[in-house]
Order: C-alpha cells, then sequence, then structure tokens
C-alpha cells in the first residue's frame, strides 16, 4: 500500500495496516482514535494538541473544493451563483465527518513521514 492509498483509507503511517480510527463511527464521536496502531504499536497521539494542524488541511481542502465546484457550476453549467451555493452547501454537507478524519489522516502521515528522515 503507497502513501496516497493508506491516507484515503485511514491506515497506521508505519505499517498502513491498522485503523486510525475506531469503528464502527459513531455520530456522537466522528474523530474518535484508538490511541495506537493494533499492528505496530505506532502511537496515534505523539504530543498534546497534534492534529491542530490538520485544521489547516481541511481549511485548504474544502477552500480548492469550493472554488471548483462552484466555479464549474458558474462557468462550465451556467448556474446562478446562487443554485451553485446551494450545491456547494449540499455536498460539503455530505463530506463534512470524512474531510475531518481525512485531514487527520494526511497531518498524521506527513509529520511520521518527516520524522523518519
Amino acid at each position: 500500500m503507497n502513501f496516497i492509498s493508506s491516507v484515503l483509507k485511514m491506515t497506521c503511517p508505519r505499517c498502513r495496516k491498522g485503523e486510525l480510527f475506531v469503528k464502527p463511527m459513531k455520530l456522537s464521536r466522528p474523530l474518535l482514535m484508538h490511541k495506537r496502531c493494533s499492528v505496530c504499536n505506532q502511537n496515534f497521539e505523539p504530543e498534546v494538541g497534534f492534529y491542530y494542524g490538520a485544521m489547516f488541511i481541511s481549511y485548504v481542502f474544502i477552500a480548492i473544493t469550493s472554488l471548483l465546484i462552484v466555479g464549474t457550476c458558474v462557468f462550465l453549467f451556467k448556474l446562478s451563483v446562487e443554485i451553485s451555493f446551494g450545491i456547494l452547501l449540499f455536498f460539503l454537507a455530505l463530506i463534512f465527518i470524512w474531510n475531518l478524519r481525512f485531514s487527520r489522516s494526511f497531518w498524521i502521515h506527513i509529520i511520521m513521514r518527516q520524522r523518519k528522515q
């Protein structure tokens, strides 16, 4: 499994086999993560506040996605700005929890990769 598929499947950044998040996901706690990898014992929270950087990943992802969706709707499909933003809000509501989890997965993979080198 390569880096990108490990990020998208939300698996351990070291062994790429253990799960980052507790399954099944509960809507009351969508970001509940295991403390350590069940396969290689990698610590998933190396320091307090470790995942603050994931907020910036989330922000950039949502900004780019928003520009692409609204731009496509307005310029390609010739929809009004109001309808385009309605479509955007609907799409963002659908991916909200996935985006939070993806951002954390991406963040831990980037940081752990840097610490290996």
